[in-house]
């Protein structure tokens, strides 16, 4: 049965030229990534945050690779929101990673049409709140665009048996640089979550400098943590790139042995 990904439900519904890297395939090698495309990092070019945390995309694809079979790209893309979409980049990005601080900037109405548009075509957008502790400008600035943006669905918990939590690695919890909380939120559409909110800085804890040293402490659970935040980072795009079948396809040999059932 043809595994459906992401990139597929995303090019063939807005039908752009850019469809052959999102379209659906099957790779036991790609775990229902594109074996034709790599996987790397969208970074949103919106507000001061978007180029905050450098060399850490390039990481966390370095370790994605590593730890997976999945082909990945270690050099990150700018996606920005303005001029046509089938050049700016955005329908190249099945995930969209917008790193903020500060008082997010205000969107025109094309620009949230735009944005609008792509998550509800199959898109996903994770917002990784990088701000200092104590800070809570992005915060409340962020959660009054969502209002916006998504009207009909406010951000709401996610709950601990959402997929993202069991794509690749078991996890309880988003985990960061900070551990700011211990709660996930999103913004469900069907069955997928088109946005992703985390204030744990997630990205923060992935920046390594050419000598091998982090560029940021993890606080306050530090080395242990940071592996913890890798393994959620890693989470994040295995379930961006693939539909919900993975909520059940997951623990199928469990499954099948407690029903007695020979499985391979």
């Amino acid at each position: 049965m043809t595994q459906l990904t992401r990139r597929g439900a995303l090019g063939a519904t807005l039908g752009l030229t850019v469809a052959s890297g999102l379209e659906a395939l099957t790779s036991r090698a790609g775990f229902a990534f594109g074996a034709r495309e790599q996987v790397g990092v969208h970074l949103l070019e919106l507000g001061s945050g978007s180029r905050a945390r450098p060399r850490a995309p390039e990481q966390l694809m370095w370790e994605l690779g590593k730890r997976t079979s999945v082909a990945t790209r270690e050099q990150p893309r700018w996606v920005t929101l303005s001029g046509d979409p089938t050049a700016n980049g955005l329908y190249e990005a099945p995930l969209l990673i917008w790193l903020g601080e500060g008082e997010c900037p205000a969107l025109s109405d094309a620009q949230m049409a735009q944005l609008s548009q792509f998550l509800r075509a199959g898109g996903m957008l994770f917002i990784d709140d990088i701000s200092a502790p104590g800070d809570e400008r992005f915060d409340q600035s962020v959660r009054a665009l969502l209002t916006e943006l998504w009207p009909e669905q406010a951000l709401s918990p996610v709950t601990s048996e959402h997929t993202i939590y069991r794509s690749f690695f078991m996890l309880d919890q988003p985990y960061g640089r900070l551990r700011r909380t211990r709660t996930l939120e999103h913004i469900p559409f069907g069955e997928m979550s088109a946005i992703l909110y985390g204030r744990n800085d997630t990205f923060g804890a992935f920046g390594r400098a050419p000598t091998g040293a982090w560029l940021l402490p993890v606080v306050p659970g530090g080395e242990r943590q940071r592996e913890m935040a890798f393994r959620f980072g890693v989470n994040l795009f295995m379930y961006a790139s693939c539909l919900n079948y993975k909520k059940d396809q997951v623990h199928t040999l469990t499954i099948l042995r407690r029903r007695q059932w020979r499985a391979e």
